[in-house]
Parts: C-alpha cells; sequence; structure tokens
C-alpha cells in the first residue's frame, strides 16, 4: 500500500508485492545515484578551483564541507583518501631535486632548527608565543611545520590551519611564497583570502588571511567549526580589529580544547601576552645577522656634503595642497617633539663633525620630511654605490605620491632607462602592489617607496638600501574635536631597528 498526496488530497494505491519491490530498487538506486552525484559535485568544484586557481570572493570560502548524506564514516573515509594523496604528494616534492634545494634553503633559517621544539611546544600547550628577528623565517616556516606534521601522520586532511597578517599585500606574498617553498601552485594546499580577493582550492590546508577576514568568519561561526590551528602573525602591531581578535580568542579557547593557537611576532613584549593568555610558554627564534651599515642624518650630511637652509628643508606638495607646505614653516609656538629635538641637539657633541654638518643640523626641522634631501640621497646612491634596489618609508600617500612626482622630473632618477621607480600603499590594487617584488632589467635600479607596510611579513629580495624617515602615521585622540586622528609620529626605537634589518646599508633621517 502506497499513499500518494497530491495538494489537500491522498489517495492510497495498492499494487502487488512483485511491483512494489521493484519500485523499491528504483527508489534505491535513484537515492544512490543522487549520494553519489553530489559528491562528485563538490569534488569538481574543488578541483576547478584548485587547478585554475580561480579568484573566490564568497565568504563561503572559508567553509568546511558538510558530511554526505550517507554519513559521517564516508566522510573519514574520503578524509583518508585525501589524507593519504596529500602525503604521497609531498613525499615526492621533497625527494626531486628542486625539493632537495628547496628543503637545503629553508634549514638554513634559523627557524628550522627550532623546528623539533616549536611543534613539541604546540602540541602539549594550547597557546604558544613566538618571538623572532626579522629575516628568520618564522612567518613562512612556523605554518609549513605544522602542515608537513600534519601531512606526515596521514592526517592532513583533517588540519585546517587559518594564518592571519596585518594587511593584504603579506597575506598574498606570504601565500605565494610558502605555496613555492612546497612546489605546488597557490590554490591547492595553500591559499589565501583578503577583501574581495581569494584563492582556494578542495585540498586547501592552510589558509593566509586578514584579521578582518577572520572577524569576519567569527560573527557566523563563533566556534572556528573544522578549524584545528589559528596563527596571529605581527600581534605588535596593536589596532582595534587585533586587540579584539585576540579577546575573542581567548574567549574561544576553553569552548575549543583542541584548538591550537600560536601568536607570533619580530618585536613584541613577550611577557605581556603570555600573563595574558595565562602563563602561556614563549619561545625566542634567533635572527640572521647581517653586517648592516647605519648612516644617521649628521652622518649623510658629513659624508655628501649635503647643506640644510630654512629654506629647502620645506616639501613641495604642489599647488592643490599648500596648506600642508604653510604647517612646515617655524612657529613661534613648538611642538613638544621640535622642543625635544632641540633639547638633544644641544646636548649632542657634534665636535668630530665639520662647521658646515654643524650649521645644518642647527636649523633642522623635524616638521618637514626632508623631500629634497631625499632626492639628493637617492642621486647619490645611484652615481656612487653598488647596485641594488632602494626602499624609502614615508608617511602617507600624499607624501609617496608628492616625492615620486618630483623624482620623476630629475634627470636621473626619472629616466626609466636608469630607474624603476615603484610606489606600494594599502590602497593600491593587489597587482599593482605585487610589482615591488619584481627584479628590474640590468642596469636599472628600483626604488620603492611605501609606507611601514613594508617593515614586516614581506620580503623585497634585492632591496639593499634603506632610506627612513624616521615618521609613521598613528592614530592618535583629538581631545579637541573628540574623534580619532591618524597623525605622522616619530617612530619607535625597536622599529627601527626591524627597518634596519631589511637592507645592507641604512640611512636614517
Amino acid at each position: 500500500m502506497i499513499s500518494v498526496h497530491r495538494g489537500r488530497y491522498s489517495c492510497n494505491v495498492s499494487l502487488n508485492f512483485g511491483l512494489l519491490k521493484r519500485v523499491n530498487a528504483y527508489l534505491g538506486e535513484y537515492l544512490s545515484k543522487k549520494s553519489r552525484n553530489k559528491e562528485s559535485f563538490s569534488d569538481n568544484c574543488f578541483s576547478r578551483s584548485s587547478s585554475n586557481s580561480s579568484i573566490v570572493t564568497e565568504e563561503g570560502l572559508f567553509e568546511q564541507p558538510e558530511p554526505l548524506a550517507s554519513g559521517t564514516a564516508l566522510m573519514e573515509k574520503i578524509l583518508l583518501r585525501r589524507s593519504s594523496l596529500l602525503r604521497d604528494q609531498q613525499q615526492a616534492w621533497q625527494e626531486s631535486l628542486e625539493g632537495r634545494e628547496m628543503l637545503e634553503f629553508r634549514q638554513s633559517l634559523p627557524a628550522y632548527k627550532e623546528k623539533d621544539t616549536i611543534l613539541t611546544a604546540i602540541l602539549q600547550n594550547q597557546v604558544v608565543i613566538i618571538s623572532g628577528e626579522t629575516g628568520c623565517g618564522k612567518t613562512t616556516q612556523i605554518p609549513q611545520f605544522i602542515l608537513e606534521s600534519k601531512i606526515d601522520s596521514a592526517r592532513g586532511a583533517f588540519c585546517s590551519i587559518i594564518c592571519t597578517q596585518p594587511r593584504r599585500i603579506s597575506a598574498i606574498s606570504v601565500s605565494e611564497r610558502v605555496a613555492s617553498e612546497r612546489g605546488e601552485k597557490l590554490g591547492e594546499s595553500v591559499g589565501y583570502k583578503v577583501r574581495l580577493e581569494g584563492i582556494k582550492g578542495r585540498d586547501t590546508r592552510l589558509l593566509f588571511c586578514t584579521t578582518g577576514i577572520l572577524l569576519r568568519r567569527l560573527l557566523v561561526d563563533r566556534n572556528l567549526k573544522g578549524v584545528t590551528h589559528v596563527i596571529v602573525d605581527e600581534i605588535h602591531e596593536r589596532g582595534m580589529n587585533e586587540d579584539f581578535l585576540l579577546i575573542v580568542l581567548k574567549d574561544l579557547l576553553p569552548r575549543r580544547p583542541e584548538l591550537k593557537l600560536i601568536l607570533m611576532s619580530a618585536t613584541l613584549d613577550a611577557e605581556l601576552f603570555s600573563s595574558y593568555f595565562d602563563g602561556a610558554p614563549l619561545i625566542h627564534i634567533p635572527g640572521f645577522t647581517y653586517p648592516v651599515r647605519t648612516h644617521f642624518l649628521e652622518n649623510i650630511l658629513e659624508m655628501t656634503g649635503y647643506r640644510l637652509t630654512p629654506s629647502n628643508q620645506i616639501d613641495d606638495y604642489g599647488q592643490e595642497r599648500m596648506w600642508k607646505m604653510s604647517k612646515q614653516a617655524p612657529r613661534k609656538r613648538k611642538s613638544q617633539i621640535v622642543s625635544s629635538v632641540e633639547d638633544a641637539l644641544r646636548a649632542a657633541d657634534f665636535k668630530d663633525f665639520s662647521p658646515q654638518t654643524q650649521e645644518s643640523l642647527s636649523c633642522w626641522n623635524p616638521d618637514c620630511i626632508g623631500f629634497n634631501l631625499i632626492e639628493y640621497l637617492l642621486s647619490y646612491i645611484c652615481e656612487n654605490e653598488r647596485p641594488g634596489a632602494v626602499l624609502v618609508f614615508m608617511t602617507g600617500w600624499d607624501d609617496i605620491s608628492s616625492l615620486k612626482d618630483k623624482l620623476q622630473a630629475h634627470p636621473i632618477l626619472g629616466d626609466p632607462s636608469r630607474v624603476l621607480l615603484l610606489s606600494c600603499h594599502g590602497s593600491m590594487a593587489s597587482s599593482e602592489q605585487k610589482l615591488i617584488f619584481e627584479e628590474p632589467e640590468d642596469g636599472v635600479r628600483k626604488i620603492v617607496l611605501t609606507t611601514n607596510i613594508a617593515e614586516t611579513s614581506i620580503t623585497i629580495n634585492d632591496v639593499v638600501f634603506v632610506l627612513d624617515c624616521g615618521k609613521a602615521k598613528e592614530t592618535s585622540y583629538d581631545a579637541l574635536n573628540n574623534t580619532p586622528c591618524l597623525l605622522p609620529s616619530w617612530v619607535s626605537k625597536v622599529s627601527t631597528q626591524q627597518v634596519r634589518l631589511l637592507s645592507d646599508c641604512m640611512y636614517d633621517l
């Protein structure tokens, strides 16, 4: 007896046993086909995303596949099969000639020497704090250590690692570097997700993203279902999103005891974060100690013979921004920073320097960036120093664009056959930001004008010289207008030390 329902009406249809048996068989075959088609469709969708490295913009990029209708046992078998495939692929890469050469390079990094210590600490603790100098390899190696250990134990498909970066360019460049070290295309086991852009495949187990993307994920999935490891990089870059993320993650840890949290930074107050996470263990990775020559303002003036005057320190922002030029003029009421600088100059001993240098220092204007000095110094480097890219740290887009216009009018710095002039700013498209990593033609010197986004998590391999204006924009509170504002301020000594490790020679202005 079969009941057939149509709208509000129903009727009973009597079938003989043989026909009823055939109907049940056809129905079972149909349901079985439907289940297989669903699995095949899901795999094909992920495969296309992986093989074509397609760009995905939906928030669903984060979501783990739901268990199939046939139950968790079948899902377990599928994940085990994928884990076995990931292990075979990893072993094949490690045994190849390119894989062995890459492994030799990775083993030369300080972070690799701490591999066993780091993995043991992560296994035994829910929260681990790792600090390491710039260039030690922590950003690219530690996520790989975790992923490789899971793949080697045939649990690769069960592993899901999210690594946050403070900026889009960091998330994209680090994911590309890690995929290259694994001998893969981006979108296979390694992917990334930033605002309006992302690459992820079916077998992506390590996902780099910005802090905001992870917060968006936490809005819809407060328990981070399916995620096994969360790595928060550059936690010293304190901001509203970063601090809020740490608060949410600390609240999540008791509900997800199997979730592992790794906090990393090049410069941090490790004990402060350790106490916040109830005495989490600390691991320090020593960095490279490259011989870096540092030239401060007085050394630069003495070496180049450049002379500072009250007029040549005024930065030219063009007719449309005359108000910025007027703010650089000497004022009767001096700011606290200017007063401090003048006191330091009076207390300093410059007897070993020439009278011209001492006179230049006496009229130095701390309110100016020094476009003319930067132009002169870049020209000096192009004519007298060895080949190599130059990284120039500025405060914001106005400074970058105005200085770039000025340099393009210079007979040497504006010659495309001799100088490749590039900009890097957070508001630029990812495709434009990536240009800073490309090496120029022989005989052409690359000059990159950037903000402090190039200070951490990204490596421009051919940089030899760094010019640092000593200022960066930071959020402060305007008590008069009762609003937050973004204003240039002097960078810390720790930040300067981190910038110093990016090159062989640093000119600190």
